[in-house]
C-alpha cells in the first residue's frame, strides 16, 4: 500500500482524468511528467483501489450462438451479446464493451490497430482501461465525416483510442466521401493521403463498423453526405449495407456503383487482406447487412447481439436449404 502522500497524488490524477475528461497529454502538461508517466500512475491508481472503472452488469454473451456462429462462417471469433430486454442504447454501450474485451484480449506491446468509425467504437473505447504501450499505433481507416468535435468521427476515435493506448495515432486528413470520382483520384494523388493509405493497409487488426442502407439506420445520410434519393439508388443497386463507407449486395460482393468509387480510404479488397477483422453491429434489422459482410468475407471476427445473430442464422440456413 503506498503512503498517504503518494495516494493523494494518485487520486488528483485519477480525478483529472475520469471526473474532469482531461486527456492523458492534458494533464502530463499540467503536472509537468510526461505522457507515459501519467499513463502507469493511472494502473497504480486502479491497482490502490481509488478509481473503479465500472461497467453496467450483467454484460452477458450467448456461448451457444457464438459457437453457431463460427461454424457457419468460419469465423476467427463470434461475441454475442444478450439483450435482457436492454434498449438500444444500451445495446450499443454493450457491443462497445464486448469489443473492448476482445481488443485486450489481443493486445499486444507492437499491435497496430486500423479503425474506422461508428457509435460501438466510441463505446469500445470508453471501455478500454487506459494501458501504456508506446509501441502500438492506431492507424484510421476512411476519412472524416466532417462533423467538427463528433466523438463517432474517425479522426477524433483514432485519437482517443491513441490516448488510451499512450501510442502513436496515424490520422487520414481527407474527406471521407468527395463529389465525382475524378477528384477522389485527385485527392488520392496526395503525398501524405498515399502514406496514410499506406500504414492503413498494413494494420494486425482493423475494428469497423458494419452499416445498413436501411433508411432510418443509414449513417452516411445522418452525416450530411447522402441525401434520401441517393439511399433509394443504392438500394435500387442491390445494396444493403457498408464497411469503411463501401457498399456490398447480400451476396456479398461490392457493387460497382458510383459512391464507392467516390471514397477517401481503404478499399473492401484492402480489408480482405487483413489477418484480423472486427465487425461490430446489433440488432435485427442489422441482419442482413452482417450476413452480407460474412458472405463477402471483409470481417472475420463478428460481435453482435442475440437478435441479430439469430435472425442472420436463420436466414442464411433458410437460403441455403432453398437453394
Amino acid at each position: 500500500m503506498a503512503n498517504a502522500a503518494r495516494l493523494m497524488y494518485l487520486a488528483r490524477v485519477a480525478s483529472l482524468y475520469y471526473d474532469q475528461d482531461k486527456t492523458q497529454q492534458e494533464i502530463a502538461d499540467e503536472l509537468n511528467i510526461t505522457r507515459s508517466a501519467i499513463s502507469r500512475l493511472l494502473t497504480e491508481a486502479r491497482k490502490e483501489g481509488i478509481v473503479e472503472i465500472k461497467v453496467h452488469y450483467p454484460w452477458r454473451s450467448s456461448g451457444g450462438l457464438q459457437e453457431m456462429l463460427r461454424t457457419t462462417f468460419g469465423l476467427k471469433e463470434a461475441r454475442v451479446l444478450v439483450r435482457d430486454n436492454k434498449a438500444y442504447d444500451e445495446v450499443v454501450k454493450g457491443l462497445g464493451i464486448l469489443a473492448s474485451e476482445y481488443l485486450t484480449s489481443i493486445l499486444r506491446p507492437d499491435l497496430k490497430i486500423g479503425l474506422s468509425w461508428g457509435t460501438a467504437l466510441y463505446q469500445m473505447i470508453s471501455a478500454l482501461p487506459p494501458v501504456d504501450l508506446p509501441h502500438c499505433e492506431v492507424i484510421q481507416l476512411i476519412g472524416a465525416t466532417g462533423a467538427e468535435n463528433n466523438p463517432t468521427d474517425g479522426p477524433l476515435l483514432a485519437q482517443l483510442l491513441a490516448n488510451r493506448l499512450n501510442c502513436i495515432g496515424r490520422f487520414l486528413h481527407a474527406p471521407l466521401i468527395v463529389d465525382s470520382e475524378l477528384a477522389c483520384q485527385t485527392i488520392r494523388q496526395d503525398r501524405n493521403i498515399q502514406r496514410s493509405l499506406q500504414f492503413a493497409r498494413t494494420v494486425d487488426v482493423a475494428f469497423v463498423g458494419i452499416g445498413s442502407t436501411d433508411p432510418e439506420l443509414y449513417s452516411l445520410a445522418r452525416a450530411g453526405y447522402v441525401l434520401k434519393e441517393e439511399i433509394d439508388e443504392l438500394r435500387a443497386q442491390g445494396a444493403v449495407g457498408d464497411i469503411c463507407a463501401h457498399h456490398y449486395a447480400l451476396d456479398g460482393h461490392v457493387l460497382d456503383i458510383a459512391i464507392n468509387r467516390r471514397i477517401v480510404g481503404i478499399s473492401l479488397e484492402d480489408l480482405k487482406r487483413i489477418p484480423c477483422v472486427v465487425g461490430v453491429a446489433g440488432g435485427r434489422k442489422k441482419a442482413e447487412t452482417i450476413l452480407g459482410a460474412l458472405r463477402g468475407g471483409y470481417i472475420n471476427v463478428l460481435i453482435t447481439d442475440e437478435e441479430a445473430a439469430e435472425a442472420v442464422l436463420e436466414r442464411h440456413l433458410r437460403e441455403t436449404q432453398a437453394a
